[in-house]
């Protein structure tokens, strides 16, 4: 399996976005990778970056799947995670013995493109999603599209990790998580941060993904039609995955 990155900062005036990437993850064959993409400063999504894929290691070995030990590690991040004006997003995949297991906090997705459609992994935590704006507005929070606001500060995702100052109004660090068998039609797998997804849909990836299959060159062309021709003014993180190497 081949892997390579696009992380750009794009037209904002810091760079906000993370990654993690391993092809060999834990000496045994297995993959994880991540984007985090942080807001309120850079703390979280480094500190995503640099522990999340050792606390799902260590709940792996305490013996739960791999869904729940996503979610064990996405709320422990969260937890320890002190400075209140930081958060992140977070997609993740891991992939073990043919099967991608992937979980998702936020607006990050990740889909994986087939030789005939495409089929989106994660869950986008947005106020357009019914059961998030249900439960926001149980909790008390407001909603001024595409905003959740509490007091003076707007947040778009509905789910991060960190956001302390957003939980009393239902900012929550659960993952969604989803488990997927590759299959011999399958070409691609592709995360990135709402900064892509956000001016890009996910059949104009897979049409690009389509007509150049070799990674490089289709995260150069990704880069061009993003960035170049779309002026993309957020941060952007993408990770891609080929099957067919």
């Amino acid at each position: 399996m081949k892997g390579t990155i696009l992380s750009e900062q794009g037209m904002r005036r810091s760079m906000e976005d993370t990654y993690f990437l391993d092809l060999n993850f834990q000496d045994r064959g297995w993959v994880f990778g991540g984007v985090y993409d942080g807001h309120g400063g850079r703390f979280a999504s480094q500190f995503a970056k640099l522990y999340m894929h050792h606390y799902f290691m260590e709940e792996l070995n305490m013996g739960l799947e791999p869904e729940e030990a996503f979610k064990a590690a996405y709320e422990r991040m969260s937890s320890e995670i002190k400075n209140q004006q930081s958060g992140t997003t977070a997609v993740n995949f891991f992939i073990r013995d043919g099967i991608i297991y992937c979980a998702n906090a936020g607006d990050a997705r990740a889909i994986v493109i087939k030789s005939d459609g495409h089929i989106q992994l994660s869950v986008d935590h947005r106020v357009e999603n019914p059961e998030e704006r249900k439960r926001i507005i149980k909790m008390g929070g407001v909603i001024q599209y595409p905003y959740v606001v509490k007091g003076l500060r707007g947040l778009m995702p509905t789910r991060a990790i960190g956001d302390d100052y957003f939980r009393s109004v239902g900012i929550i660090s659960t993952p969604s998580t989803n488990r997927y068998a590759i299959k011999d039609d399958d070409i691609m797998l592709i995360a990135a941060s709402d900064g892509l997804f956000d001016i890009m849909e996910n059949l104009e990836v897979e049409d690009l993904a389509r007509r150049f299959p070799d990674l490089d060159r289709f995260i150069e062309e990704l880069s061009k039609e993003a960035l170049s021709h779309r002026l993309a003014t957020d941060n952007i993180t993408v990770i891609a995955l080929s099957f067919k190497d």
